[in-house]
């Protein structure tokens, strides 16, 4: 069943693609994930497990030495188990390598990528010198869901600088700063009001620790007059800062598909966010509490979404100093982040992410575990 399920064609493709590989082992492109050969042992094994999507074919233990991806729910024949986390596998009569990740007996289960990163883009960049450590689709035109409102945050601390507004000045949220917002924009409990009245203080809280849009239009107001004219200094900004087919349509990152930007603007971003210090006391706080109001009797708490600054959370990174998330049906999920070890500054974007099921049955938020692979990788790769 195994060889009538591959044929010629393919076995011929593999085996040429392998050769291939051999050739070019000296050439790896600089936005290529790899790692020198190890040496390792293999213990004997015999069974067929199924192809997980994405599943990557090796011609060693190796991700430099890729050869193809299948598509999910082939059945493979397993030879070999390498001490470095491969299968050793037979196609057609030839050894080739798969990650132990990447085999499963679960049908229409997702490989963890080997050579690339599970999202539409990613990026890490050396914060000293702005060197890109890694780039997969820098540059690609993306929703940035709500890591917009880094730009919001960034703008209005400007504004305190410059002594326009003060962290204590007292804000009236208006009917139209909040018109016509979804109720789904709202993520503190209960939602922000006509009428109500904060400091700045507590909506760049809510802004940046819930997410809460209805806060990015009270600032917005705030700053500029009213959200349009706070929108074209959000563009006028992102130009002076560099940033490359970019525009914003509004301060929140609620889904428009008017609004885009890419990975390397987002870095540029928050490289000159986090030169605020006052930036920076809002970049990483996991819980806040938002005290009563004149129109809500009682504390609203709030919770940050960032499972990286988490230290209850599977994904924490105890090297992370601050990041924002974002997520949205067209967008993915979404997440800038910066990261220090000793004198190593690094941040990461990652756009257009998802949740994926896995070869052992766990799901997976791809923007943390890709996240954590460009924030070891950016360490790892510092100083090349």
């Amino acid at each position: 069943m195994y060889k009538s399920f591959y044929s010629r064609r393919i076995v011929l493709n593999l085996l040429l693609s392998a050769f291939v590989i051999t050739l070019l082992m000296g050439f790896i492109p600089g936005n290529s994930i790899y790692a020198r050969a190890a040496s390792y042992s293999i213990s004997e094994a015999n069974g067929t497990l199924l192809s997980c999507n994405g599943t990557e074919v090796f011609a060693d233990a190796d991700p430099s030495t890729y050869v193809t991806t299948l598509t999910a729910n082939n059945p493979v024949l397993v030879t070999g188990l390498t001490s470095n986390g491969y299968w050793r596998v037979d196609i057609g009569g030839t050894p080739f390598y798969i990650s132990q990740q990447a085999l499963s007996m679960q049908p229409n289960t997702t490989a963890y990528k080997l050579t690339s990163m599970d999202a539409k883009a990613a990026l890490v960049m050396n914060l000293s010198n702005g060197k890109p450590l890694y780039s997969q689709g820098a540059t690609d035109r993306l929703e940035p869901a709500s890591t917009t409102k880094m730009m919001t945050a960034l703008l209005t601390i400007e504004a305190i600088e410059s002594g326009q507004i003060a962290l204590e000045t007292p804000v009236m949220v208006s009917a139209e700063s909040i018109k016509g917002m979804p109720s789904d924009a709202s993520h503190v409990t209960p939602r922000i009001q006509t009428g109500e009245v904060f400091n700045v203080d507590q909506l760049l809280t809510a802004m940046m620790v819930s997410s809460d849009c209805h806060s990015c239009n009270v600032l917005a107001e705030l700053v500029a007059g009213s959200v349009p004219n706070f929108v074209a200094m959000m563009n006028a900004r992102a130009a002076q800062l560099g940033c490359v087919d970019t525009n914003f349509t509004n301060p929140s990152g609620y889904p428009d598909k008017k609004m885009y930007t890419n990975a390397y603007s987002l870095y540029l971003i928050a490289a000159n966010g986090i030169q605020h210090p006052l930036f920076n006391k809002y970049f990483n706080v996991t819980k806040a509490v938002l005290p009563a109001t004149n129109l809500c009797p009682t504390v609203r708490v709030l919770e940050n979404t960032d499972s990286l600054i988490n230290p209850a959370s599977g994904y924490y990174n105890p090297y992370v100093i601050g990041g924002k998330t974002g997520t949205a049906n067209r967008a993915g999920q979404c997440l800038v982040c910066v990261a220090k070890q000793n004198e190593k500054s690094v941040i990461s974007v990652v756009l257009g992410a998802k949740n994926r099921t896995m070869f052992d049955g766990s799901t997976v938020s791809m923007r943390y575990y890709e996240t954590n692979r460009l924030i070891n990788m950016g360490f790892q790769n510092y100083y090349l």
